[in-house]
Protein backbone atom coordinates (compact mmCIF):
# COMPACT_ATOMS: atom_id res chain seq x y z
CA UNK A 1 0.00 0.00 0.00
CA UNK A 2 1.56 3.13 -1.15
CA UNK A 3 1.10 6.19 1.17
CA UNK A 4 1.90 9.85 1.34
CA UNK A 5 4.95 9.54 4.14
CA UNK A 6 7.20 6.84 1.32
CA UNK A 7 7.49 3.25 1.39
CA UNK A 8 7.45 1.55 4.67
CA UNK A 9 9.54 -2.21 5.67
CA UNK A 10 6.54 -4.31 6.33
CA UNK A 11 6.57 -5.90 9.48
CA UNK A 12 7.49 -9.70 8.90
CA UNK A 13 10.84 -8.01 6.99
CA UNK A 14 11.50 -6.20 10.39
CA UNK A 15 11.33 -9.12 12.56
CA UNK A 16 13.58 -11.36 10.23
CA UNK A 17 16.23 -8.11 10.37
CA UNK A 18 16.07 -8.08 14.10
CA UNK A 19 16.48 -12.03 14.62
CA UNK A 20 19.49 -12.06 12.15
CA UNK A 21 21.34 -8.80 14.35
CA UNK A 22 20.61 -10.58 17.34
CA UNK A 23 21.95 -13.82 15.91
CA UNK A 24 25.59 -11.50 14.88
CA UNK A 25 25.53 -10.09 18.43
CA UNK A 26 25.01 -13.81 20.21
CA UNK A 27 27.97 -15.34 17.64
CA UNK A 28 30.33 -12.49 18.66
CA UNK A 29 29.73 -13.20 22.50
CA UNK A 30 30.24 -17.11 22.38
CA UNK A 31 32.13 -19.70 20.19
CA UNK A 32 35.47 -19.94 18.41
CA UNK A 33 36.75 -16.74 17.07
CA UNK A 34 39.04 -16.39 13.35
CA UNK A 35 42.15 -14.86 14.27
CA UNK A 36 41.83 -11.33 12.31
CA UNK A 37 45.49 -10.63 9.97
CA UNK A 38 47.58 -8.42 12.71
CA UNK A 39 47.88 -5.21 10.69
CA UNK A 40 51.67 -5.08 10.74
CA UNK A 41 51.89 -8.46 9.14
CA UNK A 42 53.30 -8.49 5.47
CA UNK A 43 52.47 -11.16 3.16
CA UNK A 44 54.39 -13.11 0.80
CA UNK A 45 54.11 -11.90 -2.64
CA UNK A 46 53.10 -14.56 -5.30
CA UNK A 47 55.33 -17.17 -6.06
CA UNK A 48 58.22 -17.09 -9.21
CA UNK A 49 57.74 -18.74 -12.02
CA UNK A 50 54.78 -20.86 -11.63
CA UNK A 51 54.72 -24.30 -14.03
CA UNK A 52 52.40 -26.93 -14.31
CA UNK A 53 53.48 -30.07 -17.19
CA UNK A 54 52.42 -33.24 -17.57
CA UNK A 55 54.74 -36.06 -16.86
CA UNK A 56 53.86 -39.74 -16.97
CA UNK A 57 50.35 -40.45 -14.96
CA UNK A 58 50.93 -37.22 -12.58
CA UNK A 59 50.22 -33.44 -14.03
CA UNK A 60 53.31 -31.88 -12.13
CA UNK A 61 53.14 -28.60 -10.82
CA UNK A 62 56.63 -26.49 -10.29
CA UNK A 63 57.22 -23.26 -8.94
CA UNK A 64 60.07 -21.04 -7.33
CA UNK A 65 60.02 -19.10 -3.81
CA UNK A 66 59.16 -15.71 -3.85
CA UNK A 67 61.42 -13.31 -2.78
CA UNK A 68 59.10 -10.32 -1.46
CA UNK A 69 56.64 -9.27 0.20
CA UNK A 70 53.65 -7.43 -0.50
CA UNK A 71 55.42 -4.22 -0.15
CA UNK A 72 58.07 -5.17 -2.32
CA UNK A 73 60.71 -5.92 0.59
CA UNK A 74 63.03 -8.67 0.69
CA UNK A 75 60.91 -11.41 2.31
CA UNK A 76 62.93 -13.16 5.23
CA UNK A 77 60.50 -15.86 6.16
CA UNK A 78 58.12 -18.57 4.64
CA UNK A 79 56.75 -21.66 6.55
CA UNK A 80 55.31 -23.36 3.04
CA UNK A 81 53.07 -23.75 0.54
CA UNK A 82 49.16 -24.12 -0.16
CA UNK A 83 47.90 -25.81 -3.41
CA UNK A 84 44.34 -25.13 -4.64
CA UNK A 85 42.57 -27.57 -7.26
CA UNK A 86 39.20 -27.26 -9.35
CA UNK A 87 38.01 -29.72 -11.71
CA UNK A 88 35.69 -29.52 -14.07
CA UNK A 89 33.81 -31.87 -16.60
CA UNK A 90 35.33 -30.93 -20.14
CA UNK A 91 38.28 -30.86 -21.80
CA UNK A 92 38.41 -27.34 -23.05
CA UNK A 93 39.28 -24.66 -20.52
CA UNK A 94 36.93 -22.48 -19.01
CA UNK A 95 36.36 -20.24 -15.95
CA UNK A 96 35.73 -21.67 -12.51
CA UNK A 97 34.21 -20.45 -9.63
CA UNK A 98 36.48 -19.39 -6.71
CA UNK A 99 34.34 -21.42 -4.22
CA UNK A 100 35.20 -24.47 -6.55
CA UNK A 101 38.33 -24.27 -5.57
CA UNK A 102 39.70 -26.68 -3.00
CA UNK A 103 43.15 -27.35 -0.76
CA UNK A 104 44.81 -30.23 -2.52
CA UNK A 105 48.00 -29.62 -0.72
CA UNK A 106 49.51 -28.00 2.18
CA UNK A 107 53.42 -28.43 1.74
CA UNK A 108 54.89 -26.98 5.51
CA UNK A 109 58.12 -26.69 4.72
CA UNK A 110 59.48 -28.08 8.11
CA UNK A 111 58.31 -31.53 6.92
CA UNK A 112 56.94 -31.15 2.99
CA UNK A 113 55.41 -34.66 3.22
CA UNK A 114 53.13 -33.93 0.17
CA UNK A 115 55.56 -31.97 -2.00
CA UNK A 116 59.34 -31.74 -2.58
CA UNK A 117 61.75 -28.88 -1.91
CA UNK A 118 64.81 -28.12 -3.81
CA UNK A 119 66.68 -25.36 -2.93
CA UNK A 120 64.58 -22.55 -3.93
CA UNK A 121 61.96 -24.44 -5.99
CA UNK A 122 59.04 -26.77 -4.53
CA UNK A 123 57.55 -29.86 -6.58
CA UNK A 124 54.08 -31.45 -6.07
CA UNK A 125 52.50 -34.43 -8.55
CA UNK A 126 48.85 -34.77 -8.75
CA UNK A 127 48.29 -38.18 -9.43
CA UNK A 128 44.39 -38.04 -8.33
CA UNK A 129 43.39 -37.56 -12.17
CA UNK A 130 39.59 -38.67 -13.52
CA UNK A 131 40.20 -39.03 -17.70
CA UNK A 132 37.51 -36.21 -19.69
CA UNK A 133 38.06 -33.69 -16.81
CA UNK A 134 40.30 -30.32 -16.85
CA UNK A 135 41.86 -29.63 -13.89
CA UNK A 136 43.02 -26.34 -12.49
CA UNK A 137 45.78 -24.97 -10.05
CA UNK A 138 46.57 -21.63 -7.88
CA UNK A 139 49.91 -21.97 -5.15
CA UNK A 140 50.20 -19.36 -2.52
CA UNK A 141 53.07 -19.23 0.17
CA UNK A 142 51.62 -18.40 3.65
CA UNK A 143 53.79 -17.09 6.68
CA UNK A 144 53.99 -18.68 10.32
CA UNK A 145 50.88 -17.60 11.73
CA UNK A 146 49.64 -19.76 8.32
CA UNK A 147 48.20 -16.69 6.48
CA UNK A 148 48.83 -16.89 2.53
CA UNK A 149 50.26 -14.20 0.95
CA UNK A 150 49.28 -13.24 -2.96
CA UNK A 151 47.77 -16.07 -4.88
CA UNK A 152 49.64 -17.04 -8.19
CA UNK A 153 47.64 -16.86 -11.56
CA UNK A 154 45.91 -20.10 -12.50
CA UNK A 155 47.18 -22.94 -14.39
CA UNK A 156 44.70 -25.62 -16.32
CA UNK A 157 45.38 -28.91 -17.95
CA UNK A 158 42.77 -31.59 -19.40
CA UNK A 159 43.59 -35.17 -18.58
CA UNK A 160 42.89 -38.36 -20.13
CA UNK A 161 44.38 -41.61 -20.67
CA UNK A 162 48.44 -41.21 -22.19
CA UNK A 163 49.47 -43.41 -25.04
CA UNK A 164 51.77 -46.56 -24.73
CA UNK A 165 55.57 -45.95 -24.65
CA UNK A 166 57.30 -46.47 -27.31
CA UNK A 167 59.42 -50.05 -27.43
CA UNK A 168 62.57 -51.48 -29.10
CA UNK A 169 63.96 -48.35 -29.65
CA UNK A 170 67.27 -48.43 -31.79
CA UNK A 171 69.80 -46.17 -31.74
CA UNK A 172 72.73 -46.24 -34.82
CA UNK A 173 75.59 -44.07 -34.17
CA UNK A 174 77.27 -42.49 -37.53
CA UNK A 175 79.95 -40.22 -38.32
CA UNK A 176 78.76 -36.83 -35.97
CA UNK A 177 75.01 -38.60 -36.27
CA UNK A 178 72.72 -40.79 -33.75
CA UNK A 179 69.72 -42.44 -36.52
CA UNK A 180 66.92 -43.16 -33.90
CA UNK A 181 63.97 -45.75 -35.00
CA UNK A 182 61.16 -47.29 -32.98
CA UNK A 183 58.08 -49.14 -33.94
CA UNK A 184 54.81 -46.61 -34.41
CA UNK A 185 52.53 -46.65 -31.21
CA UNK A 186 48.85 -47.61 -32.14
CA UNK A 187 47.04 -47.73 -28.39
CA UNK A 188 46.37 -45.93 -24.96
CA UNK A 189 47.65 -47.08 -21.85
CA UNK A 190 43.99 -48.62 -21.29
CA UNK A 191 44.50 -50.98 -24.64
CA UNK A 192 41.99 -48.49 -26.34
CA UNK A 193 43.36 -47.48 -30.23
CA UNK A 194 44.61 -44.08 -29.79
CA UNK A 195 42.94 -42.01 -32.20
CA UNK A 196 44.70 -38.56 -31.92
CA UNK A 197 48.96 -39.41 -32.11
CA UNK A 198 50.30 -36.22 -33.09
CA UNK A 199 53.47 -37.77 -33.03
CA UNK A 200 56.64 -38.55 -30.63
CA UNK A 201 59.41 -36.66 -28.24
CA UNK A 202 62.67 -37.45 -28.24
CA UNK A 203 64.85 -36.71 -25.21
CA UNK A 204 68.83 -36.69 -25.23
CA UNK A 205 71.27 -36.44 -22.00
CA UNK A 206 74.78 -36.55 -22.28
CA UNK A 207 77.40 -37.99 -19.16
CA UNK A 208 75.59 -36.81 -15.75
CA UNK A 209 73.61 -33.91 -17.89
CA UNK A 210 69.74 -32.83 -17.53
CA UNK A 211 67.71 -34.47 -19.88
CA UNK A 212 67.22 -32.03 -23.03
CA UNK A 213 64.56 -32.12 -25.62
CA UNK A 214 66.02 -32.35 -28.90
CA UNK A 215 62.57 -30.64 -30.85
CA UNK A 216 59.75 -28.68 -29.40
CA UNK A 217 57.44 -29.58 -32.11
CA UNK A 218 56.84 -33.84 -31.79
CA UNK A 219 58.09 -35.38 -34.85
CA UNK A 220 55.08 -36.95 -36.80
CA UNK A 221 57.07 -40.22 -37.99
CA UNK A 222 58.57 -43.13 -35.63
CA UNK A 223 62.39 -41.95 -36.36
CA UNK A 224 64.88 -39.26 -35.79
CA UNK A 225 68.36 -38.23 -37.07
CA UNK A 226 70.05 -36.43 -34.25
CA UNK A 227 73.02 -34.40 -35.89
CA UNK A 228 73.69 -32.17 -32.83
CA UNK A 229 76.17 -34.17 -31.77
CA UNK A 230 79.94 -34.56 -31.15
CA UNK A 231 82.15 -37.77 -31.79
CA UNK A 232 83.07 -40.28 -29.10
CA UNK A 233 80.88 -38.32 -26.74
CA UNK A 234 78.60 -41.46 -25.44
CA UNK A 235 74.69 -40.02 -26.06
CA UNK A 236 71.58 -41.44 -23.85
CA UNK A 237 68.34 -41.35 -25.49
CA UNK A 238 64.35 -42.41 -24.73
CA UNK A 239 61.38 -41.34 -26.72
CA UNK A 240 57.48 -40.92 -25.85
CA UNK A 241 54.60 -41.01 -27.58
CA UNK A 242 52.64 -38.10 -27.86
CA UNK A 243 48.65 -37.48 -28.22
CA UNK A 244 46.25 -34.54 -28.14
CA UNK A 245 43.73 -33.94 -25.52
CA UNK A 246 41.56 -31.08 -26.17
CA UNK A 247 44.17 -28.13 -26.64
CA UNK A 248 46.61 -29.99 -24.72
CA UNK A 249 49.37 -32.60 -25.15
CA UNK A 250 49.79 -35.87 -23.03
CA UNK A 251 53.11 -37.81 -23.11
CA UNK A 252 53.29 -41.18 -22.36
CA UNK A 253 55.89 -42.14 -20.01
CA UNK A 254 59.35 -43.36 -20.96
CA UNK A 255 60.41 -45.60 -23.75
CA UNK A 256 63.38 -47.94 -22.62
CA UNK A 257 66.90 -46.01 -22.96
CA UNK A 258 69.11 -46.29 -26.02
CA UNK A 259 73.09 -45.07 -25.40
CA UNK A 260 75.20 -44.59 -28.80
CA UNK A 261 78.29 -43.38 -29.26
CA UNK A 262 78.92 -40.93 -32.71
CA UNK A 263 82.66 -41.43 -34.26
CA UNK A 264 84.55 -40.58 -36.96
CA UNK A 265 84.00 -42.50 -40.13
CA UNK A 266 85.50 -40.28 -42.70
CA UNK A 267 89.11 -41.13 -43.19
CA UNK A 268 91.40 -38.34 -44.31
CA UNK A 269 92.69 -37.73 -47.54
CA UNK A 270 95.34 -39.41 -49.50
CA UNK A 271 99.23 -38.47 -49.13
CA UNK A 272 100.16 -37.07 -52.47
CA UNK A 273 103.87 -36.85 -53.90
CA UNK A 274 105.32 -40.28 -52.51
CA UNK A 275 108.74 -39.86 -53.68
CA UNK A 276 111.25 -42.77 -53.21
CA UNK A 277 115.32 -41.98 -52.89
CA UNK A 278 118.35 -44.42 -52.78
CA UNK A 279 120.36 -43.32 -50.01
CA UNK A 280 123.57 -44.35 -48.45
CA UNK A 281 121.74 -46.34 -45.01
CA UNK A 282 118.47 -47.09 -47.41
CA UNK A 283 115.83 -45.87 -49.05
CA UNK A 284 114.76 -42.32 -48.44
CA UNK A 285 110.75 -41.61 -48.86
CA UNK A 286 109.17 -38.09 -48.65
CA UNK A 287 105.55 -36.69 -49.21
CA UNK A 288 103.89 -33.68 -48.99
CA UNK A 289 102.50 -33.26 -45.41
CA UNK A 290 98.21 -34.34 -45.21
CA UNK A 291 95.88 -30.57 -45.02
CA UNK A 292 93.69 -32.29 -42.74
CA UNK A 293 93.76 -30.93 -39.62
CA UNK A 294 92.80 -33.99 -37.53
CA UNK A 295 95.62 -36.32 -38.88
CA UNK A 296 97.86 -37.25 -36.33
CA UNK A 297 100.10 -39.36 -38.41
CA UNK A 298 101.53 -41.81 -41.30
CA UNK A 299 102.25 -45.20 -42.22
CA UNK A 300 104.18 -46.76 -44.66
CA UNK A 301 104.37 -49.87 -46.79
CA UNK A 302 106.55 -51.44 -48.71
CA UNK A 303 106.43 -55.13 -50.79
CA UNK A 304 109.07 -56.26 -53.07
CA UNK A 305 109.18 -57.41 -56.66
CA UNK A 306 107.29 -60.89 -57.27
CA UNK A 307 105.63 -60.19 -53.54
CA UNK A 308 101.94 -59.94 -53.81
CA UNK A 309 101.30 -58.15 -50.67
CA UNK A 310 102.25 -54.90 -49.09
CA UNK A 311 103.52 -54.83 -45.36
CA UNK A 312 103.59 -52.34 -43.00
CA UNK A 313 106.83 -51.07 -42.06
CA UNK A 314 105.60 -48.76 -39.11
CA UNK A 315 103.37 -49.91 -36.50
CA UNK A 316 104.43 -46.68 -34.65
CA UNK A 317 103.02 -43.55 -36.77
CA UNK A 318 105.67 -41.29 -38.16
CA UNK A 319 104.77 -37.58 -37.04
CA UNK A 320 106.67 -36.10 -40.11
CA UNK A 321 106.60 -36.66 -43.89
CA UNK A 322 109.58 -38.74 -43.66
CA UNK A 323 110.89 -41.95 -43.43
CA UNK A 324 113.96 -44.06 -43.85
CA UNK A 325 113.95 -47.49 -44.91
CA UNK A 326 116.99 -49.17 -43.42
CA UNK A 327 115.80 -52.51 -43.85
CA UNK A 328 115.96 -52.43 -47.68
CA UNK A 329 118.84 -54.51 -49.34
CA UNK A 330 120.98 -53.62 -52.33
CA UNK A 331 120.17 -54.70 -55.89
CA UNK A 332 116.22 -55.24 -55.36
CA UNK A 333 113.36 -53.74 -56.51
CA UNK A 334 111.18 -52.35 -53.97
CA UNK A 335 107.21 -50.40 -54.14
CA UNK A 336 106.32 -48.27 -51.49
CA UNK A 337 102.56 -46.29 -50.55
CA UNK A 338 101.60 -43.75 -47.79
CA UNK A 339 98.70 -43.03 -45.79
CA UNK A 340 97.61 -40.75 -43.40
CA UNK A 341 95.78 -41.77 -40.12
CA UNK A 342 93.32 -39.33 -38.12
CA UNK A 343 93.38 -38.43 -34.56
CA UNK A 344 89.85 -40.34 -34.32
CA UNK A 345 88.98 -43.20 -31.87
CA UNK A 346 89.02 -45.61 -34.64
CA UNK A 347 92.31 -44.16 -36.13
CA UNK A 348 90.46 -43.90 -39.71
CA UNK A 349 92.89 -44.15 -42.75
CA UNK A 350 92.94 -42.95 -46.04
CA UNK A 351 93.33 -44.86 -49.12
CA UNK A 352 96.88 -45.99 -50.39
CA UNK A 353 99.21 -42.69 -52.25
CA UNK A 354 99.98 -43.15 -55.71
CA UNK A 355 102.62 -46.43 -55.51
CA UNK A 356 106.87 -45.33 -55.58
CA UNK A 357 108.88 -48.16 -56.95
CA UNK A 358 112.79 -47.82 -56.99
CA UNK A 359 115.49 -50.08 -58.13
CA UNK A 360 117.82 -50.03 -54.74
Amino acid sequence: MRGGRGNTIPPALLSTLFLFLLGLLLLAGCGKKLAPIPPDAVLPAAVRDFRLTQEGDALVLNWLFPRENLLGQPLTQIQGFRVLRAELKGLEPALPYPEEFALVADIDLAYPRMGEVRGESAIYQDRNLVPEKRYYYRVAAYDQAGYPGAWSRTLSHAWGPPPRAPQDLKAAPGDRIVRLAWPPVTQQQDGRPVQDLVGYRVYRHAGEGAWLLLKPEPVTVPAFQDVAVLNDVEYTYKVRAVRRIGPDLLESIDSPSRTAMPEKRTPPPPVLNLVAVAGENGVELRWDPSSAPDVAGYRIYRRQEGEVKFILLTPKLLTRPAFLDEQAHRGRIYYYYATAVDNSRRANESIPSEEAGISY
